[in-house]
């Protein structure tokens, strides 16, 4: 899943939203699971539509450029050559396939564009069933560029048809030069989810699609493992559904799911509120498709209960003003 205008800060957001409104009690009533399922089922499976009209400006390009450098930069080995980030050349690959699972993953924007052109595998979990099935589509069709298929040739002379089917050819011989890449697209939410087992009684195997080589497609490793283990775990724009004992039991379950290792990390990429007086964790509720928005403390507040520990904190910039920062 993916923000849309609903994260606009509150008092952006036109008058009678029942977003906005501070969770005081106690015990406050956590996000109904079924309702932000609704929600979502009413949006586009698009790139506009579950980036709340925000998809044909330059923010998915600027979201997803640095979402990528970020990687890079904690994980320099996912890199083949030196440059900037990482000056001294990396170590040469590791043995076992590289496994990245991407959960709330919508239509698969974050796998197409950030985690497939560096891993090897991508366990792909969305809950929405539109959403998943408008990602496989699209990878099976040749659209995911790191999972090319082989283009017909025109048989007319359009001088642009025959440039597209050369460019589409080239990057067809080239991926089967390369290590095969998979994904591998599931129908799941992350309640009560154990991420090396993600094909349970709760979920749909929507199906695998891998770029094309001589490798066993469904070779029993990386994505494929009876048990799975990951480089790394992604999670953006979807914790916001999980109530507060979801959320420290998926992040618990997660941080067990994890290779062991110096370049294996949780990422989370969510839009923060604002702290409440004194720097106190808080949180807010947006009844339209129930979900948290949680301020910067409360998100470290979570982490710290369920054993993790922050490596690092970025501001993604470039995102409009109207709308809550986002924090990875």
């Amino acid at each position: 899943m993916a923000p849309d205008a609903k994260r606009h800060k509150p008092n952006d957001k036109p008058s009678g939203s029942a977003l906005g409104s501070a969770l005081k009690k106690k015990q406050p009533p956590g996000p109904v699971y079924e309702k932000g399922i609704e929600y979502w089922d009413n949006v586009d499976a698009s790139v506009n539509g579950v980036l709340g009209g925000y998809g044909e400006g330059p923010v998915p390009h600027i979201e997803q450029l640095s979402s990528r450098l970020l990687l890079l930069s904690l994980v320099p080995s996912l890199s083949t050559f030196s440059n900037p980030l990482t000056p001294i050349i990396p170590s040469s690959a590791p043995e076992h396939r590289r496994v990245v699972l991407d959960v709330g993953a919508g239509i698969g924007r974050v796998s197409r564009h950030v985690l497939l052109p560096l891993f090897d595998d991508v366990v792909l979990l969305e809950p929405v069933e539109k959403f998943v099935k408008e990602g496989y589509r699209s990878a099976l069709k040749g659209e995911w560029r790191d999972l090319p298929i082989l283009p017909e040739q025109p048989n007319g002379n359009d001088e642009l048809e025959l440039e597209l089917y050369k460019e589409q050819k080239r990057r067809f011989d080239n991926q089967q030069k390369q290590k095969q890449k998979r994904v591998r697209f599931i129908k799941r939410g992350l309640q009560n989810l154990d991420p090396k087992f993600p094909v349970d009684d709760q979920a749909q195997e929507i199906g695998l699609v891998s770029s094309p080589n001589n490798g066993n497609q469904k070779e029993k490793q990386g994505c494929m493992a009876d048990e799975i283990i990951y480089d790394v775990i992604w999670c953006q724009w979807c914790l916001g559904h999980m109530s507060h004992d979801d959320l420290i039991a998926f992040l618990r379950a997660s941080r067990a799911a994890l290779r062991d290792g110096d370049e294996n990390f949780i990422f989370v990429k969510e839009n923060c509120c604002d702290d409440a007086a004194g720097g106190v964790g808080q949180e807010f509720l947006d009844e339209e498709d129930s979900s948290l928005t949680r301020s910067h403390q409360k998100w470290l507040d979570c982490f710290k209960e369920a054993g993790l520990t922050v490596i690092r904190e970025e501001i993604q910039q470039g995102m409009p003003d109207e709308l809550f920062v986002v924090k990875t």
